[in-house]
């Protein structure tokens, strides 16, 4: 069921897919030769897409927080035909050369023979997007948590550091021992400060991303079955 789910919202990059050439010259060709089972007549697999480079803590679509996601989703899958099916039978018109609108009006009429109407697709749709929103909830409440605890402490900690320093650089130079020790710790805090804050940051995104690629296909779909079924 997982699997089946992950693959109507996660579309991978067929430009990845395609190999480089690795030569000029063109090679003898070779007679080709009809395989002798089945194992021998399969294609090879394509490799995975690369995901472009990361820049600084800019999100991404995140495997872990769309295979999190996604559970969600599944866990609480309504019984029955819903959304869920009606979106994989879209799919099931892949490559069948149908206008977008013809795909979903082609699935809808298969809903119908089930007595299911559009305004239960786009409530059952819906109701996923209230899942999603949850998960969204839970996830930036351990968000806040994580930056209290591992950076509000540090924070702190700069605070307290900086007014030392500003104190001890009035003193005498016998005292210019302990202000380098105190600047040192400053650095080194603020270092610890920076790291730990991009770390949950960049999380934090790719979370977020992951959630809005997912949340986004299902307000599409959600406003094209009331731009296309409305009639229906």
């Amino acid at each position: 069921m997982f699997k089946n789910l992950k693959s109507l919202f996660i579309v991978e990059d067929e430009t990845a897919k395609k190999p480089k050439p690795t030569s000029t010259k063109k090679k003898p060709v070779k007679k080709e030769t009809k395989p002798t089972d089945k194992a021998s007549a399969e294609k090879p697999v394509a490799p995975k897409p690369t995901p472009a480079p990361r820049t600084g803590t800019q999100g991404q679509v995140n495997e872990k927080f769309t295979t999190t996601l996604l559970k969600a989703i599944e866990a609480n899958n309504i019984d029955g035909f819903d959304y869920i099916e009606y979106k994989q039978a879209i799919k099931g018109t892949d490559g069948m050369g149908m206008s977008e609108e013809m795909r979903y009006k082609s699935a809808f009429a298969v809903a119908k023979t089930m007595g299911i109407t559009s305004d239960y697709l786009i409530k059952t749709a819906q109701a996923y997007l209230g899942v999603l929103e949850k998960e969204d909830q839970k996830f930036m409440s351990t968000v806040e948590r994580q930056i209290q605890q591992h950076v509000g402490q540090r924070k702190d900690m700069l605070v307290k550091l900086e007014q030392a320093i500003e104190q001890k650089t009035q003193q005498i130079e016998q005292l210019k021992k302990e202000i380098e020790e105190h600047q040192k710790l400053l650095e080194k805090t603020k270092g610890e400060v920076s790291g730990v804050q991009d770390k949950i940051l960049t999380t934090k995104n790719d979370f977020t991303v992951s959630y809005q690629h997912i949340r986004q296909q299902l307000e599409d779909d959600i406003s094209k079955m009331k731009q296309y079924l409305v009639n229906e």
